[in-house]
């Protein structure tokens, strides 16, 4: 099996430019590979903090032959008349590298024409890569690339090596003035100049050289670390995937060390040292029985210099904590009034007013939809109160240097001034979700402001039209669309969601495009149920009612259970006819006393049995209930169609007739579109 291994060694690369990396190696090779007809196994992109490439196994030893076929001149011009061949034909002979004989005539629109079958050899693919790598390599794009030497060379850094092995044998590549060998290069301090015979021990030597090569190892060797760290010091900490992601992206050989900070600055809160620690010296705040200590786990690219890098480390993290420690004290001494009234003066969106005009927007929403909920005297009160102090920390002097914090700082700020819990709450949570993957919040309180901050940044900008198009959402309404329909999923609230945004538009007394509004939210809830895997035909059919998302979703999850059903597959069919044969009368009138069939007749009757269990499941949102009563009808409704003949002569019966189906066909509209099933 064939394996080509090159790495490209630099200066010290810039954690944002990884996945740049590692998708523009994986294109260049498939691309290139794809272009020769060169079949392969498997690519593994290698990116390190001083070193980038590839592993590409199963390479196919060469290019395939290809044939070509050449057309000559016709037959008349290709001999003399004494059938000699004419100059014309040995040229075309010599120029196809062909003899008389593998010359074969065709004929065309009535005249034959001598052809010939070409055959190109395939090149020998160690041989194409040492053609293309080089070029391909030094076209690859960066967000922000470097000039060194004279100012001729530009990449992401400067090139010190360039390694190049198509299995045992090195390969010859020029990359920026740079040869390829055999030889890459371990660690900076505790490594050595490393000989590559091939690339089944490349990543074994590098790590006997104190380099993971690969991300994903350096990742599970950081969670390996701080495990080891716990069980030997009885310390925890959050596993946050997004520092520990950046340690790995920042070290070759990451291993763990702990390390302590003044125990004067123990009284801040965990939120501000977390961030603090984190922010300053990537590192970890540990915990003891879930409390804050003043410790943290940091990570240094080698090892045994603990003592040097937890001296450094200190004194860093020290003089940060002491900047956090006079902000927070600073801040703790504002009232809560004086900080309201200083959002005033930062503006919150040209068009939209100041970050005071949108807390009393928010407040105002929430007065409305708490009473909606049935919220009374001092919850409505508290639940407006929360909306208007939920940015109150937008000004806060911790939140400037460290907006990380945001929410947080309003939550311990409101705390010490002793506001309600409720109301401290949800100046943390009422950003919850954050993206898809995040949770939404426990606190009633919280959520209701959540919905009405979101409300109030959708309606706004729609009625400013900064709306999202294609990739581009700069101010994040997608996420927060989601927010809005996860939180009345969540908490089980049947709310329409063209109320909540009409409640934000009349307080902020502007106007949106009301079709543009319901695509995008149908587009978000549409989203949901695919990442739920709901089926396309169930999605179609209750997407008609996504701006009731709780009952959308229940309904969806309904109809996917019966889907595969034989019963409901015949119910759907029938209750289909019904759609069909209704969906252009526009009246649900009808008398039941003048039906005079008797299939008419007991399909009247039964739809008078099951009308009110059917009410009931849908005021409870049982929506497999309502499936099941539906499904009873199927044999009156089979029996109707076979007996009664609805387009009557008589106007009158007919309109009675089409007022009756239209209603029936109105029971299947709580779960959705009918006419989309099965399509």
């Amino acid at each position: 099996m064939n394996k080509l291994l090159f790495e490209i060694g630099v200066e010290e690369l810039p954690s944002s430019e990884y996945s740049n990396i590692e998708l523009q190696l994986e294109e260049i090779i498939k691309s290139e590979l794809k272009a020769r007809n060169i079949e392969f196994s498997d690519i593994e992109t290698v990116v390190a903090p001083r070193r980038f490439g590839a592993v590409v196994c199963g390479l196919s030893d060469k290019e395939p032959d290809t044939f070509t076929e050449k057309k000559g001149p016709a037959r008349n011009l290709c001999f003399a008349e004494d059938g000699s061949p004419s100059r014309a034909f040995e040229g075309f002979l010599k120029s196809s590298g062909v003899s008389a004989d593998q010359v074969i005539f065709k004929e065309i629109n009535g005249i034959e024409y001598a052809h010939v079958k070409i055959e190109k050899k395939g090149r020998n693919t160690k041989e194409l890569f040492e053609q293309i790598l080089g070029p391909a390599i030094t076209k690859m794009n960066f967000k922000k690339p470097m000039r060194w030497g004279e100012g001729e060379y530009s990449f992401v850094r400067p090139v010190h090596w360039v390694l190049a092995m198509y299995n045992d044998e090195i390969m010859n590549i020029e990359i920026f003035g740079k040869k390829s060998s055999d030889k890459t290069y371990g660690h900076r301090f505790f490594g050595k100049e490393e000989v590559i015979n091939s690339a089944d021990e490349y990543f074994s030597k590098l790590r006997g050289s104190f380099v993971i090569a690969r991300l994903s190892e350096r990742v599970e060797k950081i969670s390996a670390e701080l495990s080891r760290i716990e069980k030997e010091s009885g310390y925890t900490c959050d596993r946050d995937k997004e520092l520990i992601d950046e340690i790995a992206k920042l070290t070759e050989y990451p291993t763990a060390v702990v390390g302590s900070f003044d125990e004067k600055y123990s009284y801040l809160p965990s939120e501000i040292s977390t961030v603090t620690i984190k922010h300053h010296q990537r590192s970890f705040l540990a915990l003891k029985d879930g409390k804050a200590t003043n410790k943290y786990i940091s990570f240094q690219d080698g090892y045994s210099r603990e003592k040097n890098v937890v001296t450094g480390y200190s004194r860093v993290i020290n003089a940060r904590l002491d900047d956090a420690a006079f902000y927070y004290n600073d801040d703790l001494k504002a009232l809560v009034q004086e900080r309201f009234e200083q959002l005033s003066g930062v503006t919150y969106q040209q068009g939209l007013g100041t970050y005071k005009d949108k807390a009393e927007r928010i407040s105002a929403i929430c007065g409305i939809i708490a009473e909606k909920m049935g919220f009374k005297g001092y919850e409505t009160e508290k639940i407006k109160r929360a909306g208007l102090l939920c940015k109150i920390d937008i000004t806060s002097n911790v939140v400037f240097e460290f907006p990380e914090v945001v929410g947080s700082m309003g939550r311990i700020f409101l705390k010490a001034k002793n506001e309600d819990e409720d109301i401290c709450i949800a100046a943390q949570e009422h950003y919850q979700p954050k993206d898809e993957s995040d949770k939404t919040s426990s606190n009633i309180t919280a959520s209701i402001v959540s919905i009405a901050d979101k409300a109030d940044d959708i309606a706004g900008y729609f009625a400013i039209n900064k709306i999202p198009s294609g990739s581009k959402d700069p101010f994040a309404l997608r996420r927060k669309a989601f927010g809005i329909i996860r939180i009345l999923i969540d908490n089980e609230w049947d709310y329409d969601i063209k109320d909540i945004l009409k409640i934000a538009s009349d307080n902020l007394n502007m106007k949106y495009d009301s079709e543009k509004m319901d695509e995008f939210f149908k587009s978000r809830f549409e989203t949901i149920l695919l990442k739920e895997e709901m089926p396309r035909d169930v999605i179609n059919t209750v997407i008609v009612n996504w701006n009731r998302p709780l009952r959308a979703y229940l309904a969806a999850k309904s109809i996917k259970e019966y889907l595969n059903l034989d019963k409901f597959k015949d119910f759907i069919t029938a209750f289909q006819r019904i759609y069909n044969i209704s969906k252009s009368h526009s009246s649900l009138q009808y008398q039941g006393r003048l039906f005079i069939i008797e299939q008419e007749k007991e399909l009247f009757k039964k739809y008078l049995e099951v009308r009110p269990g059917y009410e009931s499941c849908v005021k409870e949102m049982n929506f497999k209930g309502v499936i099941d009563i539906l499904i009873e009808m199927k044999p009156q409704i089979d029996s109707y169609f076979e007996g009664v003949f609805v387009m009557d002569r008589d106007e009158s019966i007919r309109l009675n007739r089409l007022g009756f189906l239209k209603t029936l066909s109105g029971m299947f509209s709580e779960i959705g579109d009918v006419s989309r099933l099965y399509q």
